[in-house]
Parts: C-alpha cells; structure tokens; sequence
C-alpha cells in the first residue's frame, strides 16, 4: 500500500506544479479513500487510485485507475461505459468527454492513449491525437480550447481545435487553469496563489491583482470561482474583486463546477451545491 501512495504522489506531482500544501490536501483526500490490493470500484472505498473528482452537468464523475464512474454516493458508483482505461485526465467541450491516461489492463490498445474523446457520455471512445505519445495527468477545456499537462515531457500543450493539433507551450508551472467559457484564447492560469490572465492562450499573460492567496480556480457561465483559505469566492469582472459564497469546516482540496452543480472536498467529505456555493450539501 505504501508504495501505491507514493505513486500516487508522484503522479499527482508529476501533472501539475503545486504548492505543498495543495498536495498535502489532495493527498489527504485520496487517502482517506481507502486503498485495497484488488479493487471492484464499486465504492469509494473499494477504489485502489483516485486521480480527480469531477463535476459534469449534474453528475459528479470519478476518475479512477479502474475507469469513469459516476458518484451517485459513497457507496454507490456506477461505471461509464464498459471501457475501464485509467483515466488521468478529463474534460468537456460542450457535450463531448475528452480523456487522457492509459488502456484498460489486458489490452492491447497504445500507451499512453493519448487525448480520446467520446460523443454518447463516455459510452464509447474514439482517439483524436497523440496516440501512444502523451499522457495528459491535466486535462481543461471550455469552446475549443484545450489545454494539457503531459505527464512525460512535463510540458503544457495547448490546442485551439477541439484536440486535432497542439502546440507547446513550454514547460508547465501551473497548478491549475480555467478556461473562459465565453472567449476564445482567454483563461486564467494559477501559479504561486496568485491569478494569471491572458487572451492569448499564453503568448502573453498579466497578473490579477488580489491580497487573496488561491488554490483552486473554475470558471463557469456565472462567474469565476476560486479556493482559498477555508473559503469558496466569486467574481463577475474575471477577478478584479471578490465576494465570500461559502466558507468550509477544514481547508478544501478540490473545487469543480459546470452551470448546474458545484463540488467541494474536505478531507473525505464530498459537498455538492446547485446555488452556485451560496449553500451546499454533504454527499450521503
């Protein structure tokens, strides 16, 4: 078991350049799941490796080294599809699914699988690119922007064409970014607890100006949404100022959102709000 936190870890470290105590969260959250030699995913506590928790429409999705499940709660997962590949990375563009990690055990499939996508919920996959060459452990979207954290190389690449090209942007120093729903080329990187702007996928950015210290960002119709602290906040002018929605009992680890449905972990604690986190709800 040991050595599957530290792979954990590693992985964790490996996608995304985060704060200490950013890992310090996620790691908690993961291990208090539970780990297990042979796991059915049939249960948080049966799942051997949670690399996120995901928010999609109304449905929270795990993503797990056993496949795509849908939370319905602790103790009810339902798997995605039939196709159990480790998925690493994920996001959407409108209805379709993109994911990125490796086949299912046994198969035969190309690995790592590159970016994948799915067109029926995550029924089905279909490769798009970079098969067999990149393993995105950091997968965010919105429009047609893509923006990948390749777990191998350690680089950002960015794709402005729904996944079928991309292009370096260097290696990755973000610990998260969240991609404007409404602009092409615009999104919000964050780097050392402070907010980066750009409207140009990166060639350029400016810093956001906040005496708030960040750790997580999502950025959805209503508004921009950030961690910190104990604290869930909001803003409409694409950071300028913010307004307090929530604030948590313990320091939260992941923050993700769609336009119907908000999710925020403490510890091993899972809460969902539908009112864009003015309230929330602890999962049964």
């Amino acid at each position: 078991m040991k050595a599957l936190v530290a792979a954990t870890i590693t992985t964790l470290a490996s996608s995304v350049k985060v704060t200490s105590n950013y890992l310090f969260l996620i790691f908690a959250f993961i291990a208090s799941m539970g780990f297990i030699n042979q796991a059915s995913a049939e249960t948080l506590n049966s799942v051997s490796h949670i690399h996120h928790v995901k928010v999609i429409e109304k449905k929270v999705l795990v993503l797990t080294h056993e496949g795509l499940f849908e939370l319905v709660s602790k103790n009810d997962m339902k798997l995605v599809g039939k196709d159990r590949i480790d998925v690493m990375g994920f996001t959407t563009l409108g209805k379709v699914f993109f994911a990125s990690g490796h086949p299912a055990a046994g198969s035969k499939a190309p690995n790592p699988i590159g970016l994948v996508k799915s067109i029926d919920g995550g029924l089905s996959w279909k490769a798009v690119s970079l098969v067999g060459k990149v393993d995105f452990h950091f997968l965010e979207g919105a429009r047609t922007d893509l923006y990948g954290a390749d777990s191998q190389s350690g680089d950002l690449l960015h794709s402005a064409n729904s996944g079928k090209t991309w292009s370096s942007l260097g290696v990755n120093t973000f610990a998260d970014i969240a991609v404007s729903p409404e602009m092409s080329g615009m999104a919000i990187a964050l780097k050392n607890s402070e907010l980066l702007l750009t409207e140009s996928a990166f060639k350029t950015s400016s810093k956001i100006k906040s005496a708030l210290k960040f750790t997580q960002i999502e950025w959805s119709k209503s508004g921009l949404y950030s961690l910190s602290g104990n604290s869930l906040y909001k803003s409409t002018n694409i950071g300028k100022t913010w307004t307090k929605q929530s604030t948590f009992k313990g320091a939260p680890g992941i923050l993700s959102a769609s336009d119907q449905m908000m999710l925020v972990t403490v510890g091993s604690d899972i809460y969902t709000s539908k009112n864009e986190g003015k309230s929330f709800r602890k999962l049964p």
